[in-house]
């Protein structure tokens, strides 16, 4: 049974060897008994001067994306399709559609794809970031204590990059200031630092001990009010830069000398304030955030992607462990095995945006890497891992430098959208279109579309399809093997087991003629052909005869080919009478429902006697397609609103 084993690349087995397997069925929809035991609907529907339709539930097709999608002029080699183009229509087996009739309904929740794309990968053992207590002395700390150190500790590492303010020193003033984040003016107003003045035009005045001549003594002054801790960090780092008085402190690296400065240069009017900063840095070993900001190996893949036949790749690799005699290497790996796939040496590409960030790494601004290899078999649809080395080995083994490796990134981009499925009833087809694009097919040379129902999940029936060029596509997804080439349509003609179960387009990219062996698939969203439309234009009783005269189209006429109209006493609740009518044209439903089925040849007209008894009735017109002779059997009716008669 073809089920969705996977959104992703669904592995289907199909039972027969054929181009058309599984002969699939659908339960016919059926009215629920006699016409009388049918409820009455509200309204009618309405086409030029016709009243709205009530007794239908409107179910327009929503494509799955929006938008059109990805990639470049990559294309698939697909075979020529001698089953599908998009010059006549195909048509389900008739074997497929019969052995469907009688399966039960199975789900009524298809599943379907969702668009898979991702290009950029962070590092993985990047020697920045990580816990604000690692590699700290947290002995003896409280909860709270180690969870402060935490709460500062990117921010400290951050003004160090941004400003050059060490993070050690960043550290050890926070806690004495603000007393672990405990004080008044921490808790309350988040001012670590205890820098006086207003942020953003917020301050508080509360009482501090100065020293002066040596004379201890109490006032009031104004200290800066931030919304968290985070603005505290920052705006201490921005303080010391934008004080020239205390520049002589800035990217320096030994504690002990910016904690002498910062006192020299005025920051704190204490004499052992110096004394006491070392002795917080020395006992939490405060220097290991001063070694984490100087160690800096970090950087990220921007772009990792098909371009037609070529893989592109790009990003950058800040590091401290480098100098000007060293080689750049881009190493590839098979993510799952860690095989090597490919590696190159590389040239530097310039990034201001990374020097920004890392102004004091041995290499930062010329560590991007911006490369395009042949994109082969053995990539294809594998998790990618990068490897970017700095060596001063020539083949690119390691000697010296410092190796980032990247989280890996899967080349298994699958996207896709369905840009129509609509019943044409003018043709008597459902005109499919729409477009499938996905890494893995570089080997999968044959294109499928699938006819799947899921609601009895069996399939109906399986067209081969030319590939059409989409530059839309390409366009918005130039990172997407065939996406240049991706766009594929089909008529299929009509069929009763398309009618009132959920049906399913399935775009299959296959390495075998019979749409087996490996392959890719993309499950669109289903849609139900069951729209059931209907307007009563006339109902006029003269003495005691009665015409009727409207139009009903349902998709679920196919096959139906005996049209009656049922005319029911809703008062007494029994069906009056029956006559099987023949229906004509009305181009004017035509116009307005296109796609609905037997739009065209929908109308109908009726004259007929009623009993004088039923006098002062209403009456309620029915419009029944049936396969049967009878008006029994398979069969699907409109409920038009009851009508009071006066017979005289």
């Amino acid at each position: 049974m073809l089920t969705m084993k996977d959104k992703k690349q669904s592995k289907i087995k199909i039972v027969l060897p054929v181009l058309f397997t599984f002969g699939a069925s659908l339960m016919f929809f059926q009215a629920d008994g006699q016409a009388d035991s049918t409820q009455p609907t509200s309204n009618e529907a309405q086409v030029a001067m016709t009243t709205n339709n009530a007794n239908t539930q409107n179910n327009n097709y929503q494509s799955l994306n929006g938008s059109t999608t990805q990639q470049n002029n990559a294309q698939a080699t697909t075979q020529s399709a001698s089953a599908a183009t998009n010059n006549y229509s195909v048509s389900l087996s008739d074997s497929a559609v019969q052995a469907a009739v009688n399966k039960p309904v199975v789900s009524t929740t298809p599943t379907f794809s969702t668009n898979q794309y991702n290009v950029s990968a962070d590092p993985i053992d990047a020697a920045n970031g990580g816990s604000g207590s690692a590699s700290l002395n947290t002995a003896g700390l409280t909860a709270s204590q180690k969870a402060f150190l935490d709460s500062i500790h990117d921010g400290a590492i951050s003004t160090w990059k941004q400003y050059g303010v060490l993070p050690s020193l960043t550290a050890s003033q926070a806690i004495i200031e603000s007393g672990w984040g405990q004080s008044s003016l921490a808790s309350r107003y988040h001012n670590l630092f205890g820098i006086k003045g207003s942020y953003n035009g917020h301050s508080v005045t509360l009482p501090t001990r100065e020293v002066y001549g040596g004379r201890s003594v109490m006032i009031n002054d104004a200290f800066r009010a931030y919304d968290n801790n985070s603005e505290s960090v920052q705006d201490h780092g921005y303080f010391l830069v934008a004080n020239s008085r205390y520049h002589n402190l800035l990217w320096k690296t030994n504690y002990r000398d910016v904690t002498y400065l910062i006192r020299a240069d005025g920051y704190a009017t204490d004499p052992s304030y110096t004394t006491i900063l070392n002795s917080v840095i020395e006992r939490y070993n405060l220097t290991a955030w001063d070694n984490e900001a100087f160690d800096t190996n970090t950087g990220h893949i921007d772009n990792l992607s098909v371009e037609g036949n070529q893989l592109h790749i790009s990003g950058w690799h800040a590091a401290n462990s480098y100098n000007s005699n060293m080689h750049h290497f881009i190493i590839l790996l098979d993510g799952n095995t860690k095989q090597e796939l490919y590696r190159t040496e590389v040239k530097g590409v310039y990034r201001q945006d990374v020097q920004n960030a890392y102004p004091n790494a041995e290499i930062s601004g010329w560590g991007g890497f911006d490369i395009t290899i042949p994109y082969t078999s053995n990539l294809a649809g594998k998790n990618i891992q990068v490897v970017s080395r700095y060596t001063y080995d020539t083949k690119g083994e390691i000697n010296g430098g410092k190796d980032l490796y990247y989280n890996p990134v899967s080349l298994n981009a699958n996207v896709g959208n369905l840009d129509n499925m609509s019943l044409d009833a003018a043709t008597g087809t459902i005109n499919i279109s729409g477009w499938h694009a996905a890494d893995n097919t570089l080997t999968q040379g044959y294109h499928y579309l699938i006819v799947y129902d899921a609601s009895k999940q069996v399939e109906l029936g399986r067209f081969l399809v030319e590939n059409s060029a989409r530059n839309d596509v390409a366009k918005v997804y130039p990172g997407i093997y065939n996406a240049a080439n991706s766009g594929f349509s089909l008529n299929l003609k009509f069929n009763s087991a398309l009618a009132g179960d959920q049906i399913q387009i399935i775009s299959r990219y296959s390495d075998s003629q019979n749409g087996e062996g490996h392959y890719t698939d993309y499950w669109f969203a289903p849609k139900t052909f069951n729209d059931n439309k209907a307007s009563l234009d006339s109902f006029k009783v003269s003495g005691n005869q009665v015409t009727i005269a409207g139009w009903h189209a349902a998709d679920q006429a196919a096959n139906k080919p005996y049209h009656f109209i049922i005319l029911y006493d809703a008062t007494t609740k029994k069906e009056i009478k029956r006559v099987a009518v023949p229906t004509t044209s009305r181009p004017d439903v035509m116009k307005v429902y296109p796609h609905l089925y037997n739009a065209d040849q929908s109308g109908f007209n009726l004259t007929t006697e009623l009993d004088p008894s039923l006098n002062g009735h209403q009456i309620q017109v029915i419009s029944r397609y049936s396969d049967s002779a009878n008006g029994e059997g398979s069969r699907i009716d409109y409920w038009f609103k009851p009508v009071k008669v006066t017979i005289k």
